[in-house]
């Protein structure tokens, strides 16, 4: 389609946060228990999205969160509308290591870039050890969105990502 419009998203965090556990299941709805780190970038395309009236393709780059592909991932956050900072509620510290991601990420793609704070398996909430309001203080603090959602059990909280981002990646655009 000649007046698709395509979007270059990307995601932050830690290694094992669910980065591609939350892509996989909002582009193809499928979830793995079996942990494979992403090995550089693992690029996820998604098409099929309408808003207002327009087709949209989202071009995932998934980005390894092993420091040692800190120089590759900067080359895919160039030109980069925005991206998902992901942490595990179960380990505090990848959510303090958000700061760093985020910085890393804005450093190349830009400061106006749309940025969704997630949280992710809730589906361990047993083992909780960041709180919720913890998660909304850090993403107002970076003026994003938060949410808590579960890669492993999906649910509409998955699209609704997705979509709230692809919809501010827009307004941005025509700002």
């Amino acid at each position: 389609m000649s007046n698709e419009v395509i979007i270059k998203l990307n995601s932050v965090g830690s290694f094992s946060v669910g980065k591609t556990s939350l892509i996989r299941r909002y582009t193809n709805n499928t979830f793995s228990e079996d942990y494979l780190p992403t090995l550089g970038v693992d690029i996820t395309v998604k098409r099929g999205i309408i808003i207002d009236a327009k087709p949209i393709r989202l071009v995932f780059m998934d980005t390894a969160g092993e420091e040692k592909f800190g120089s590759l991932r900067k080359t895919y956050f160039e030109g980069s509308l925005g991206c998902i900072a992901v942490y595990d509620i179960t380990r505090p510290e990848t959510m303090k290591d958000l700061d760093n991601w985020l910085k890393e990420y804005r450093s190349v793609a830009g400061e106006d870039k749309i940025i969704s704070v997630i949280g992710n398996k809730i589906d361990l909430a047993g083992r909780r050890k960041v709180p919720a309001t913890d998660g909304q203080r850090y993403a107002r603090s970076e003026g994003s969105d938060f949410y808590e959602a579960s890669a492993k059990f999906g649910g509409k909280i998955i699209p609704k990502i997705f979509i709230d981002l692809v919809q501010k990646v827009l307004t941005n655009l025509n700002k």
